[in-house]
């Protein structure tokens, strides 16, 4: 059996039967005669030796080979391969000079290389519902011939009572398109079509459109094949694979698309994702912008929950809450606010696979608080009674509209609770005023007191101040300048003690209130008239606020005053001898209590005489009279282990010639704030201390003051005398002496004329 094109080899065995030596001939297949001779169909070829020489009784094989072209067509054939004796005249079969041996050959249809089938890429990819053209050229080589064509593998036809497109929503299909080869598409796809021409291609066009419904990777694989009809040994067939594209697709969805919110207000906004696309998805949500209707950029906090986000399978569903904050100092207005929906891989040129759009009305918010910057100032002033106590407050509008506050003060009355009602209640002998501070963050803030204010008070028929801050004549209220949104004033509160002010805490409440009103009024968010829900409120003093934001009233401030003063009494001033020698010194007992509730430090006590304690009190002890004084460290108050009954401290008088009052004064400078400063002065008992002959001494003293004195100034005047007498005689004696001298002179002078 050979193949078109092929060749085949035949073992042939010559033999020489004679008795001699003998050479055998052939014909020669590439001559005429020879061909005709081996009946040789056209364009066959032999390869045989033309003659073979041999010995008696020698034998030889030799290969002889046939060639059959491609043209040939399939059959049965025979040639025939004649050999003869050189030797002999006669060519006989009979006398074995002459031999034909017949070959037999089967010419078959070649195989390899007959149906060609040459396509490019055997791969391609495609969305869902799309299909794919794979354009394979087919070549029939050597012969022509009926081809006949099928796609083993191929997905089941359509039902006759099916849609093409319900069918194809979750189907595959695969078509051959003929109109470019031999038969056009009138035949059935596998019917035989006859490819009349040899080596010359013709496409066919094999179609596979995807499902609707195609998940998203390696889609379907069909073979086309196409054989040699009536041999189906005789074929080519190629493999083609579709993939299917990731159309990614997400579908956004949140409950509310416009929404009213305030300033400080969370929003979560619970968001629905939705894989529509073919295949999972890795998303992302972004934000996109935050607009105002002016067209400005804003900043908001919006938490995104990341960490949530995982992988979203075709058709799976997920929700996510996304927090929207806004910003606390967020004025009132329209708002728009975008996010972006990403799928992980591009698609159609980009990520974004959907918008949320949310359109946001800020409401008119009214907010307003007064606080005390504990880095700047302290809630807590240690004073005394009679002294001017100032607290620095911010007060803030933390509204989104302009407002004007107005400022009010309150206390404990009489109940023990807060009075709703503003006034000092139990301290009615207490002043309170305020100020404003400009330049606060500068190196010298300026405290400006607010117009209408005691004893200025302004009048209805007065003109409203168009600046600063006044107390209004026509409310009775502390008024604020107008403040706009999110902007901050410092305020100074500048309480007067009364000089009677019982030594104890004292609380005074200052509360800032909307121009708007209050929370009950839809004015300030959380104003309240009670002072039970202040944020400042610490009604068991353990340090720790009763409420808390947000469930608390921002627009109450409590400031506490601890009025701390010593109260020095003296108690007993004791003295051991009134009377005693000139210079001796005399012991004066004195016992000092502090009454008060905080020490006295560098307590001044002195022993002052000849003045009256009236005189003490209204003009101080006269230095002059100042005959002892005593600095003493401390001295504690009772409750602080203080003593009742001090010990006492001696004082030493030295005495002087005479009878003198004596006072003991404690504080004589009145430098030290006490609540009681008329328990600070005490006679001693008496009343007078003396030297031995009183009056008698003070004769003597001046004697004894003046005499020597007297004495000296007369010897002086004495001395004078004597220098003055002994100059001027010798000052006669001089002039004298001159005198005569002088008359010599002129003597002398008048011989030595010359004339």
């Amino acid at each position: 059996d050979i193949e078109q094109g092929r060749s085949a080899i035949f073992s042939v065995s010559v033999k020489n039967t004679g008795n001699v030596y003998d050479t055998f001939a052939f014909y020669d297949p590439s001559t005429l005669e020879g061909q005709n001779e081996w009946a040789l169909p056209f364009g066959w070829g032999i390869d045989f030796p033309t003659s073979i020489s041999l010995d008696p009784l020698q034998s030889v094989t030799k290969n002889l080979k046939v060639s059959v072209p491609t043209s040939q067509d399939p059959g049965t054939f025979v040639i025939y391969l004649k050999g003869w004796s050189t030797g002999e005249p006669v060519l006989s079969i009979d006398r074995g000079t002459f031999d034909v041996l017949e070959l037999w050959i089967n010419v078959s249809t070649r195989t390899t290389g007959n149906i060609v089938f040459s396509v490019g890429d055997t791969t391609q990819y495609i969305l869902p519902g799309e299909c794919s053209e794979f354009d394979i050229d087919v070549t029939k080589h050597f012969t022509p011939g009926h081809l006949v064509f099928n796609v083993p593998g191929a997905p089941p036809d359509k039902p006759s009572n099916w849609t093409e497109e319900t069918w194809r929503f979750d189907h595959w299909t695969v078509d051959l398109d003929f109109s470019n080869a031999p038969g056009g598409n009138g035949p059935a796809d596998d019917a035989p079509r006859y490819w009349s021409q040899i080596n010359t291609p013709y496409t066919v066009t094999a179609i596979m459109c995807a499902p609707y419904n195609a998940t998203a990777g390696l889609g379907d694989s069909v073979a086309v094949r196409a054989h040699l009809d009536g041999q189906p040994k005789i074929r080519d067939s190629v493999v083609i694979l579709t993939n299917i594209i990731q159309r990614y697709d997400l579908e956004t969805s949140v409950p509310e698309t416009i929404l009213d919110l305030y300033p400080g207000q969370p929003y979560q906004m619970n968001t629905t994702i939705e894989n529509l696309g073919n295949g999972p998805d890795r998303f992302d949500v972004t934000i996109d912008s935050i607009i105002d209707s002016d067209g400005n950029s804003h900043v908001w906090d919006i938490e995104i929950p990341r960490i949530l986000f995982g992988e979203l399978d075709r058709d799976e569903t997920g929700e996510y809450p996304i927090v929207i904050n806004v910003p606390e100092k967020t004025l009132a207005g329209q708002y728009t606010v975008k996010f972006n929906v990403y799928s992980e891989e591009e698609y159609e040129g980009t990520k974004l696979r959907d918008v949320i759009s949310l359109k946001i009305n800020i409401i008119e918010f009214h907010d307003m608080r007064i606080t005390l910057d504990p880095s700047v100032e302290s809630k807590i002033k240690t004073t005394a009674p009679s002294r001017i106590v100032r607290f620095t407050l911010n007060v803030t509008n933390f509204g989104n509209v302009p407002d004007q506050p107005t400022i009010h003060n309150h206390t404990i009355d009489a109940a023990g609770g807060w009075g709703v009602m503003p006034g000092m209640n139990t301290l009615s002998n207490w002043d309170i005023k305020f100020a404003l501070l400009e330049g606060f963050d500068t190196e010298y803030p300026v405290e400006n007191l607010c117009l209408g204010q005691a004893p200025d008070f302004l009048t209805l028929s007065e003109p409203i101040p168009s600046e600063g801050c006044y107390l209004s004549a026509q409310t009775g209220a502390l008024t604020l300048p107008i403040m706009e949104a999110y902007t901050t004033l410092q305020i100074v509160v500048i309480v007067s003690i009364a000089p009677d002010a019982a030594l104890q805490n004292r609380e005074i409440g200052i509360k800032a209130i909307s121009m708007f009103g209050s929370s009950a009024n839809d004015g300030d968010y959380d104003e309240t008239p009670g002072w039970e829900d202040s944020c400042t409120l610490d009604s068991n003093k353990d340090g720790i606020p009763d409420n808390y934001r947000p469930d608390c009233d921002t627009n109450e401030q409590i400031l506490e005053l601890r009025l701390r003063a010593p109260d020095l009494e003296i108690l007993e001033v004791t003295t051991g001898s009134k009377k005693g020698a000139i210079g001796e010194m005399l012991s004066v007992s004195v016992k000092i209590v502090n009454r008060g509730n905080a020490h006295a430090t560098d307590v001044n006590v002195i022993l002052c005489k000849d003045q009256s304690p009236n005189s003490i009190k209204k003009n101080g002890c006269d230095e002059n009279n100042i005959v002892y004084r005593q600095i003493i460290k401390a001295i504690m108050p009772i409750g602080d282990g203080g003593l009742e009954n001090p010990d006492p401290i001696t004082l030493l008088y030295m005495v002087e010639a005479g009878n003198h009052d004596i006072v003991v004064v404690v504080d004589a400078d009145n430098d030290i704030v006490e609540t009681d400063e008329t328990n600070n002065i005490m006679r001693i008992p008496g009343g007078e201390l003396s030297s031995t002959f009183g009056t008698g001494d003070v004769i003597i003293d001046v004697v004894a003051r003046y005499s020597v004195p007297t004495i000296i100034l007369g010897a002086t005047f004495s001395l004078i005398g004597v220098a003055g007498y002994v100059m001027y005689g010798r000052r006669l004696e001089a002039l004298q002496a001159f005198a005569e001298k002088t008359s010599l002179m002129s003597k002398n002078d008048d011989e030595d004329t010359i004339f």
